[in-house]
């Protein structure tokens, strides 16, 4: 197929709450939304994830726009490409939210082209037709984090990640845990706790959680080692894996037994199945990540949370919670607290052009007219 024309639209969508974490607060979420069309008129879409500031990883958003402008666009545009993962042959991982972003428009695309789903065109297994929805709560006080627990289990949600950070995390997930103490619960810390306060962090193992996600604040996998090594709760890596070679490392050392798999992070769904596969081999659960991100990005996770052995439901709920209105027709439902898995072509949604058109605030154009 040929790219004939490559559109991105940079985006600022309003949240319907100010997210908190121990490094960042966000209310406003910019991102880059990429359109490809082919020779034949197809079309597919994808969307960049990184953040404007380098809290998560150090690739911001003007980075990834940076690229896209002057080095990844300029080599697609008019390129005969067979498959969508091609550009990995001559793209490096330096970019990896941008290079996510554009191969997932490419794979929409390509779907579309094919007139098939986009799980029939990566992967070469049964799927479910639902999934299980979660919830992810930010750094909040206890009242306002029971009362949500309360609404959101009455709306049939069942696993809830909590942010937490060292001063007062164990406080609020013990608390949780006294009042809800059936339900599925982890905690995302985002890098605040030191390797020095493994005591207070070990503290947690009494709370029965599914995993503990990024701890700890260093880059150190020998640090993560010693911490999987004195504690019961699995401890799941999410920004401490880049790369396969950073998965292969964590997994000789035993610095883990969860990944949290986000394709944004890892460069694109090209290895994302590389690591979903190393972590079957080596009996790593596994389970796909969201971010604050519009539904061109979440339902991709969505069709990827449909694995039948993934550990835990990801960070994936209906599009009212986020937005007053998302950037996908139909929207993500939750209904009972599960998720049901579009069968359409492609990523198996229409965009809401209006709508994109209306929140873009700078848009460039490679090729067509």
């Amino acid at each position: 197929m040929q790219i004939v024309r490559i559109e991105l639209f940079h985006v600022s969508i309003p949240l319907n709450f100010t997210f908190k974490t121990s490094q960042t607060t966000i209310n406003q979420r910019e991102i880059i939304i990429i359109k490809v069309t082919d020779e034949l008129g197809n079309i597919g879409y994808g969307e960049v994830v990184a953040f404007n500031k380098p809290f998560y990883t150090k690739e911001t958003l003007m980075d990834s726009k940076y690229v896209l402008i002057n080095a990844y666009l300029p080599k697609l545009i008019y390129r005969d490409i067979s498959h969508p993962f091609d550009i990995h042959k001559w793209i490096n991982l330096a970019y990896p939210m941008a290079l996510a972003g554009l191969e997932n428009a490419l794979v929409d695309l390509y779907a579309r082209r094919q007139n098939k789903a986009i799980m029939d065109i990566l992967f070469s297994e049964e799927t479910n037709d639902k999934i299980y929805s979660g919830i992810v709560l930010g750094d909040q006080d206890v009242p306002n984090l029971i009362k949500q627990i309360k609404h959101y289990q009455e709306e049939g949600y069942t696993r809830f990640k909590i942010k937490i950070k060292p001063e007062d995390g164990f406080i609020k997930l013990k608390a949780i845990r006294e009042k809800y103490p059936n339900i599925k619960l982890l905690a995302d810390a985002n890098k605040s706790y030191q390797i020095e306060q493994m005591e207070k962090i070990k503290e947690l193992d009494e709370l029965n959680l599914l995993c503990l996600e990024e701890p700890l604040d260093s880059v150190d996998l020998l640090a993560y080692q010693h911490l999987q090594k004195e504690m019961q709760t699995p401890i799941c890596l999410d920004e401490s894996v880049q790369t396969i070679e950073d998965l292969k490392t964590a997994i000789k050392l035993k610095a883990f037994k969860v990944l949290n798999i986000k394709v944004g992070r890892v460069g694109g769904i090209y290895y994302v199945k590389q690591m979903i596969e190393i972590c079957r081999k080596n009996h790593i659960n596994y389970w796909i990540g969201s971010m604050l991100e519009s539904g061109i990005s979440k339902i991709l996770h969505v069709h990827l949370a449909s694995l039948k052995d993934t550990f835990i439901p990801g960070d994936l709920s209906s599009s009212k919670r986020y937005f007053k209105k998302d950037l996908i027709k139909p929207e993500i439902r939750a209904e009972n607290g599960m998720i049901k898995i579009p069968r359409g072509c492609g990523l198996g949604v229409e965009i809401d052009e209006k709508l994109l058109d209306k929140l873009t605030f700078d848009y460039i154009n490679f090729g067509g007219e």
